[in-house]
């Protein structure tokens, strides 16, 4: 009987080690894939949060995206940002560089980092961003005045991206939405319609009263002759 249990668990011993050496160790920053192999990523994960401040109510109120059906900006405006970033791992991140890129239309007008006008970019780099900890940059930029935008849409929408790039390499993005509403011409103005509508008289029931007229007209013309030759 105990050389049975001796058999027995030197057998469990060898059938784990021989499991522990011909299987992928399990990470949180792991997936399984088909096969039975796995996908690691580096254990130094971030997020990037690209929130954009919903007009008319300032000092807060930041959303990811705000809809066709939500407030609108207006040309001209002022439009603020948040950018949100997260040390979601264990362990420090020694850098970081977040780049911002504004959409067509709006420009930079604060931020920190340097901005790059050819390419209408805002870059900025963290430094030692420690486990767990989040980081929130403001961002302002400015709608392009109603000349610059398309003259034949009511309303755009625009998104705005940010990227973040640690030092490994790894990258992760966030973008937001928000909507600009202007005065298309020749939609909201009458007086631009009037000027090139061109009426003319009717022609049904409504002209025979004036075509018996004409009768008396031309009677009243050849007394008129008559009265000149006396």
């Amino acid at each position: 009987m105990k050389k049975l249990l001796y058999t027995i668990l030197l057998t469990g011993i060898f059938a784990g080690a021989f499991v522990a050496l011909n299987t992928t160790p399990a990470f949180a920053d792991c997936q399984e894939i088909y096969g039975g192999t796995q996908t690691c990523t580096t254990s130094y994960t971030f997020t990037v949060e690209k929130l954009v401040q919903v007009p008319g109510k300032g000092g807060g109120n930041f959303v990811n995206n705000l809809s066709i059906n939500d407030a609108k900006y207006a040309p001209g405006q002022d439009v603020n940002f948040e950018i949100l970033v997260t040390n979601t791992s264990s362990q420090t991140i020694s850098s970081l560089t977040v780049t911002d890129a504004f959409p067509q239309y709006v420009t930079y007008v604060s931020g920190p980092g340097t901005y790059n006008a050819n390419a209408n970019t805002l870059t900025f780099t963290l430094q030692d961003l420690g486990a767990g900890e989040t980081r929130t940059y403001n961002v302002t930029g400015q709608i392009a005045g109603s000349s610059s935008l398309p003259s034949d849409q009511g309303t755009i929408c625009l998104i705005n991206k940010a990227t973040g790039t640690d030092n490994n390499g790894t990258q992760n993005s966030s973008s937001s939405q928000f909507c600009v509403e202007q005065s298309v011409l020749g939609t909201s103005t009458p007086q631009v319609y009037s000027t090139t509508v061109t009426t003319t008289p009717a022609t049904g029931p409504e002209m025979l009263p004036l075509m018996a007229l004409i009768p008396g007209g031309l009677g009243g013309f050849v007394l008129r002759k008559k009265a000149i030759k006396k």
